[in-house]
């Protein structure tokens, strides 16, 4: 009876967090994990990953970054650190709130290194990649 209970109540708060998540959220979380790249067995963040998150998103989208840059999921969240930064003054306030709130010291490094990239002379903005096309046509974006 008490296990039952206890599978219930997983289920629940499960279906619950699903459900509190946006479909934008969802649809965002799904391109940066198309678009993810593997070397040496691990998953990470590379340039078709920034560029398609990049794409696909504008200012309105930034309370779901700010949720993305909370994923349970560090690769989401470096990849969400990449184009707040990326966005400008109000990306980068968003990343700096978040750093001032986060205690582990690999997050705070990867939320500071976003904002140390921009700032660096020579930084080429996301959407200015030179990408040929078959590069581009590798890019899953939004649907």
């Amino acid at each position: 009876m008490v296990r039952t209970r206890r599978v219930l109540t997983s289920l629940v708060l499960s279906v619950a967090l699903l459900c509190a998540q946006s479909t934008r959220y969802r649809q965002l979380r799904l391109v940066i994990d198309r678009n993810t790249g593997f070397a040496h067995a691990t998953r990470g963040v590379n340039m078709y990953t920034l560029y398609a998150l990049r794409g696909c998103i504008t200012e309105r989208d930034i309370p779901v970054l700010r949720d993305l840059l909370r994923d349970r999921d560090r690769i989401i969240r470096l990849a969400v650190s990449s184009v707040l930064a990326d966005l400008g003054t109000v990306g980068k306030t968003v990343i700096q709130v978040r750093l001032s709130e986060v205690t582990d010291a690999r997050e705070k490094l990867m939320l500071q290194e976003s904002l140390d990239t921009v700032a660096r002379s020579g930084y080429r903005p996301i959407l200015q990649y030179p990408l040929t096309d078959a590069e581009r046509g590798r890019i899953r974006g939004c649907n």
